[in-house]
């Protein structure tokens, strides 16, 4: 059975070229998300089990520091730049969404960060912005 267009939607017969390729991207876009979404889904007994042995390393690495008996390199790399002691805000547990990789934009898309310039306090395009566009 072949079926046409003109029995199917033939109400997309009377759209223009642009608007067809906009709900053609729409679609793709919520294709995408659908999947992520799915992805994420997946992950999320693997973040809870991660979340659960991050924060037994954490009280361990702790009661090590408490009574004395983590190495001093080990004492550094659980410490902040000021010195404290802080393995909790070191070691943190991934989320599930954090699992799952972002679709990483060409670098035609991306959105450039923009600088205060000192002389006029204007925002002004970053200096590797400034770069891209006169390549």
């Amino acid at each position: 059975m072949a079926a046409t267009i003109d029995k199917i939607r033939p109400d997309l017969l009377t759209k223009s070229d642009a608007e067809l390729e906009r709900l053609a991207a729409e679609i793709a876009m919520a294709q995408a998300e659908k999947k992520r979404l799915a992805e994420i889904k997946e992950k999320e007994a693997l973040a809870a089990e991660a979340g659960e042995r991050v924060e037994r390393v954490v009280a361990d690495v702790k009661w090590l520091h408490d009574n004395g008996l983590l190495p001093e390199r080990v004492t550094q790399g659980f410490s902040r730049g000021d010195g404290m002691f802080s393995p909790g805000m070191i070691l943190r547990a991934p989320t599930a969404e954090s699992l799952v990789p972002r679709e990483k934009k060409p670098a035609g898309e991306r959105k450039f960060r923009r600088r205060k310039d000192p002389k006029t306090g204007e925002y002004v395009p970053s200096k590797a912005a400034q770069k891209a566009g006169a390549a």
